[in-house]
């Protein structure tokens, strides 16, 4: 087995849309773009196995004020979910073989991490990538994260029965009230409404930055869409971007919008609905993990999955996370980075 990274964008994104696993997250550009954003080096790693590539595994590498750090994914992106990519044919495979794999790809992937050095570490899977115990048996610290997903294999009916009910009288009461849903490529109206909702102090990071969201849009115009919700009177009711890609991801949302109308359910309700006429197998709902949003998504009766982060940090990658989630919101709140 041998760990190197590929330069070559078809032989990437050819692995990543053959795996079950890959994300839009995962893709070329995506991955490149937010390198750029993020003032980070990119590092894209495939495992091998002979000439076959067995993993993908993007890690992006950033030097600051003397701390090292490695991250999949780096801060401030909003992405969820990255890590490691296994091929096409990983889950078909008896477990033995599934452990052996999965253990050479940690050992090589831990080779090329140390001699990169860093004193903080931390990579987040997708929710399809359980077996993290190679990364604990390194002494990596694990957390637990969830994301909110709805299978859309099932028929509208028993999908729509299984909304709370009190979520259902409101649908209904806004079916007959002359929304509009449009979806646009202007991301103007959704990161400014965003913008002011991360200016809470209770939150702890910045939202994505204009530009990189900007950047995404172009380079993504098939997979990533700004859906507006419109009264009678052409104000908005609601805004939310969405990744289309494998799956339906519920991405970026506002907070509720000053409205007579329950925009925000009504919207979810019709991207539901549309990713499920669009042969979508899932819908995920990013938002499990704050407190705040729990009550709200929970009522559309979505499972609650679980993916995991591990982290490796020594005395000053420790003080150097502490030290980015005390002051630097503020710092790229008032520089206007965001």
């Amino acid at each position: 087995m041998t760990a190197s990274t590929i330069d070559d964008k078809d032989t990437w994104d050819t692995f990543i849309d053959e795996s079950p696993s890959g994300l839009l997250f995962h893709k070329w550009d995506y991955l490149h773009l937010t390198a750029k954003h993020t003032e980070s080096t990119l590092l894209p790693y495939a495992v091998y196995k002979g000439n076959e590539p067995i993993c993908a595994f993007p890690l992006f590498c950033k030097r600051v004020h003397g701390v090292s750090t490695v991250f999949s994914p780096p801060p401030l992106t909003i992405i969820p979910h990255l890590g490691c990519v296994m091929s096409k044919n990983f889950e078909g495979l008896k477990q033995s073989k599934k452990e052996s794999l999965l253990g050479l790809v940690a050992e090589d992937i831990r080779n090329e991490i140390r001699d990169l050095s860093p004193n903080y570490l931390s990579i987040t899977f997708v929710p399809e990538f359980n077996d993290i115990r190679h990364y604990l048996w390194d002494r990596c610290d694990a957390k637990i994260r969830y994301t909110y997903t709805i299978n859309l294999e099932q028929p509208l009916e028993v999908i729509w029965n299984n909304l709370h009910y009190k979520l259902r009288n409101k649908l209904k009461k806004e079916a007959g009230s002359g929304l509009r849903l449009e979806k646009s490529d202007d991301v103007s109206t959704l990161h400014r409404l965003v913008s002011e909702r991360y200016r809470d102090p209770s939150l702890d990071i910045p939202p994505i930055k204009r530009g990189y969201l900007e950047d995404l849009v172009r380079a993504y115009p098939d997979r990533i869409g700004v859906y507006y919700l419109y009264d009678t009177e052409d104000e908005v009711a609601g805004v939310v971007a969405t990744q289309e890609y494998k799956r339906f991801l519920l991405w970026m949302g506002t907070p509720r919008l000053e409205s007579a109308h329950a925009g925000n359910e009504y919207l979810q309700w019709l991207l539901i609905r549309h990713a499920k006429a669009q042969g979508y197998r899932t819908f995920e709902n990013m938002g499990a993990n704050n407190r705040d949003l729990i009550f709200f998504k929970s009522r559309f009766n979505p499972d609650l999955t679980m993916y995991f982060q591990v982290e490796k940090k020594d005395t000053l990658g420790a003080f150097s996370e502490w030290a980015y989630l005390s002051f630097v919101k503020k710092l790229m709140t008032a520089a206007g980075r965001i």
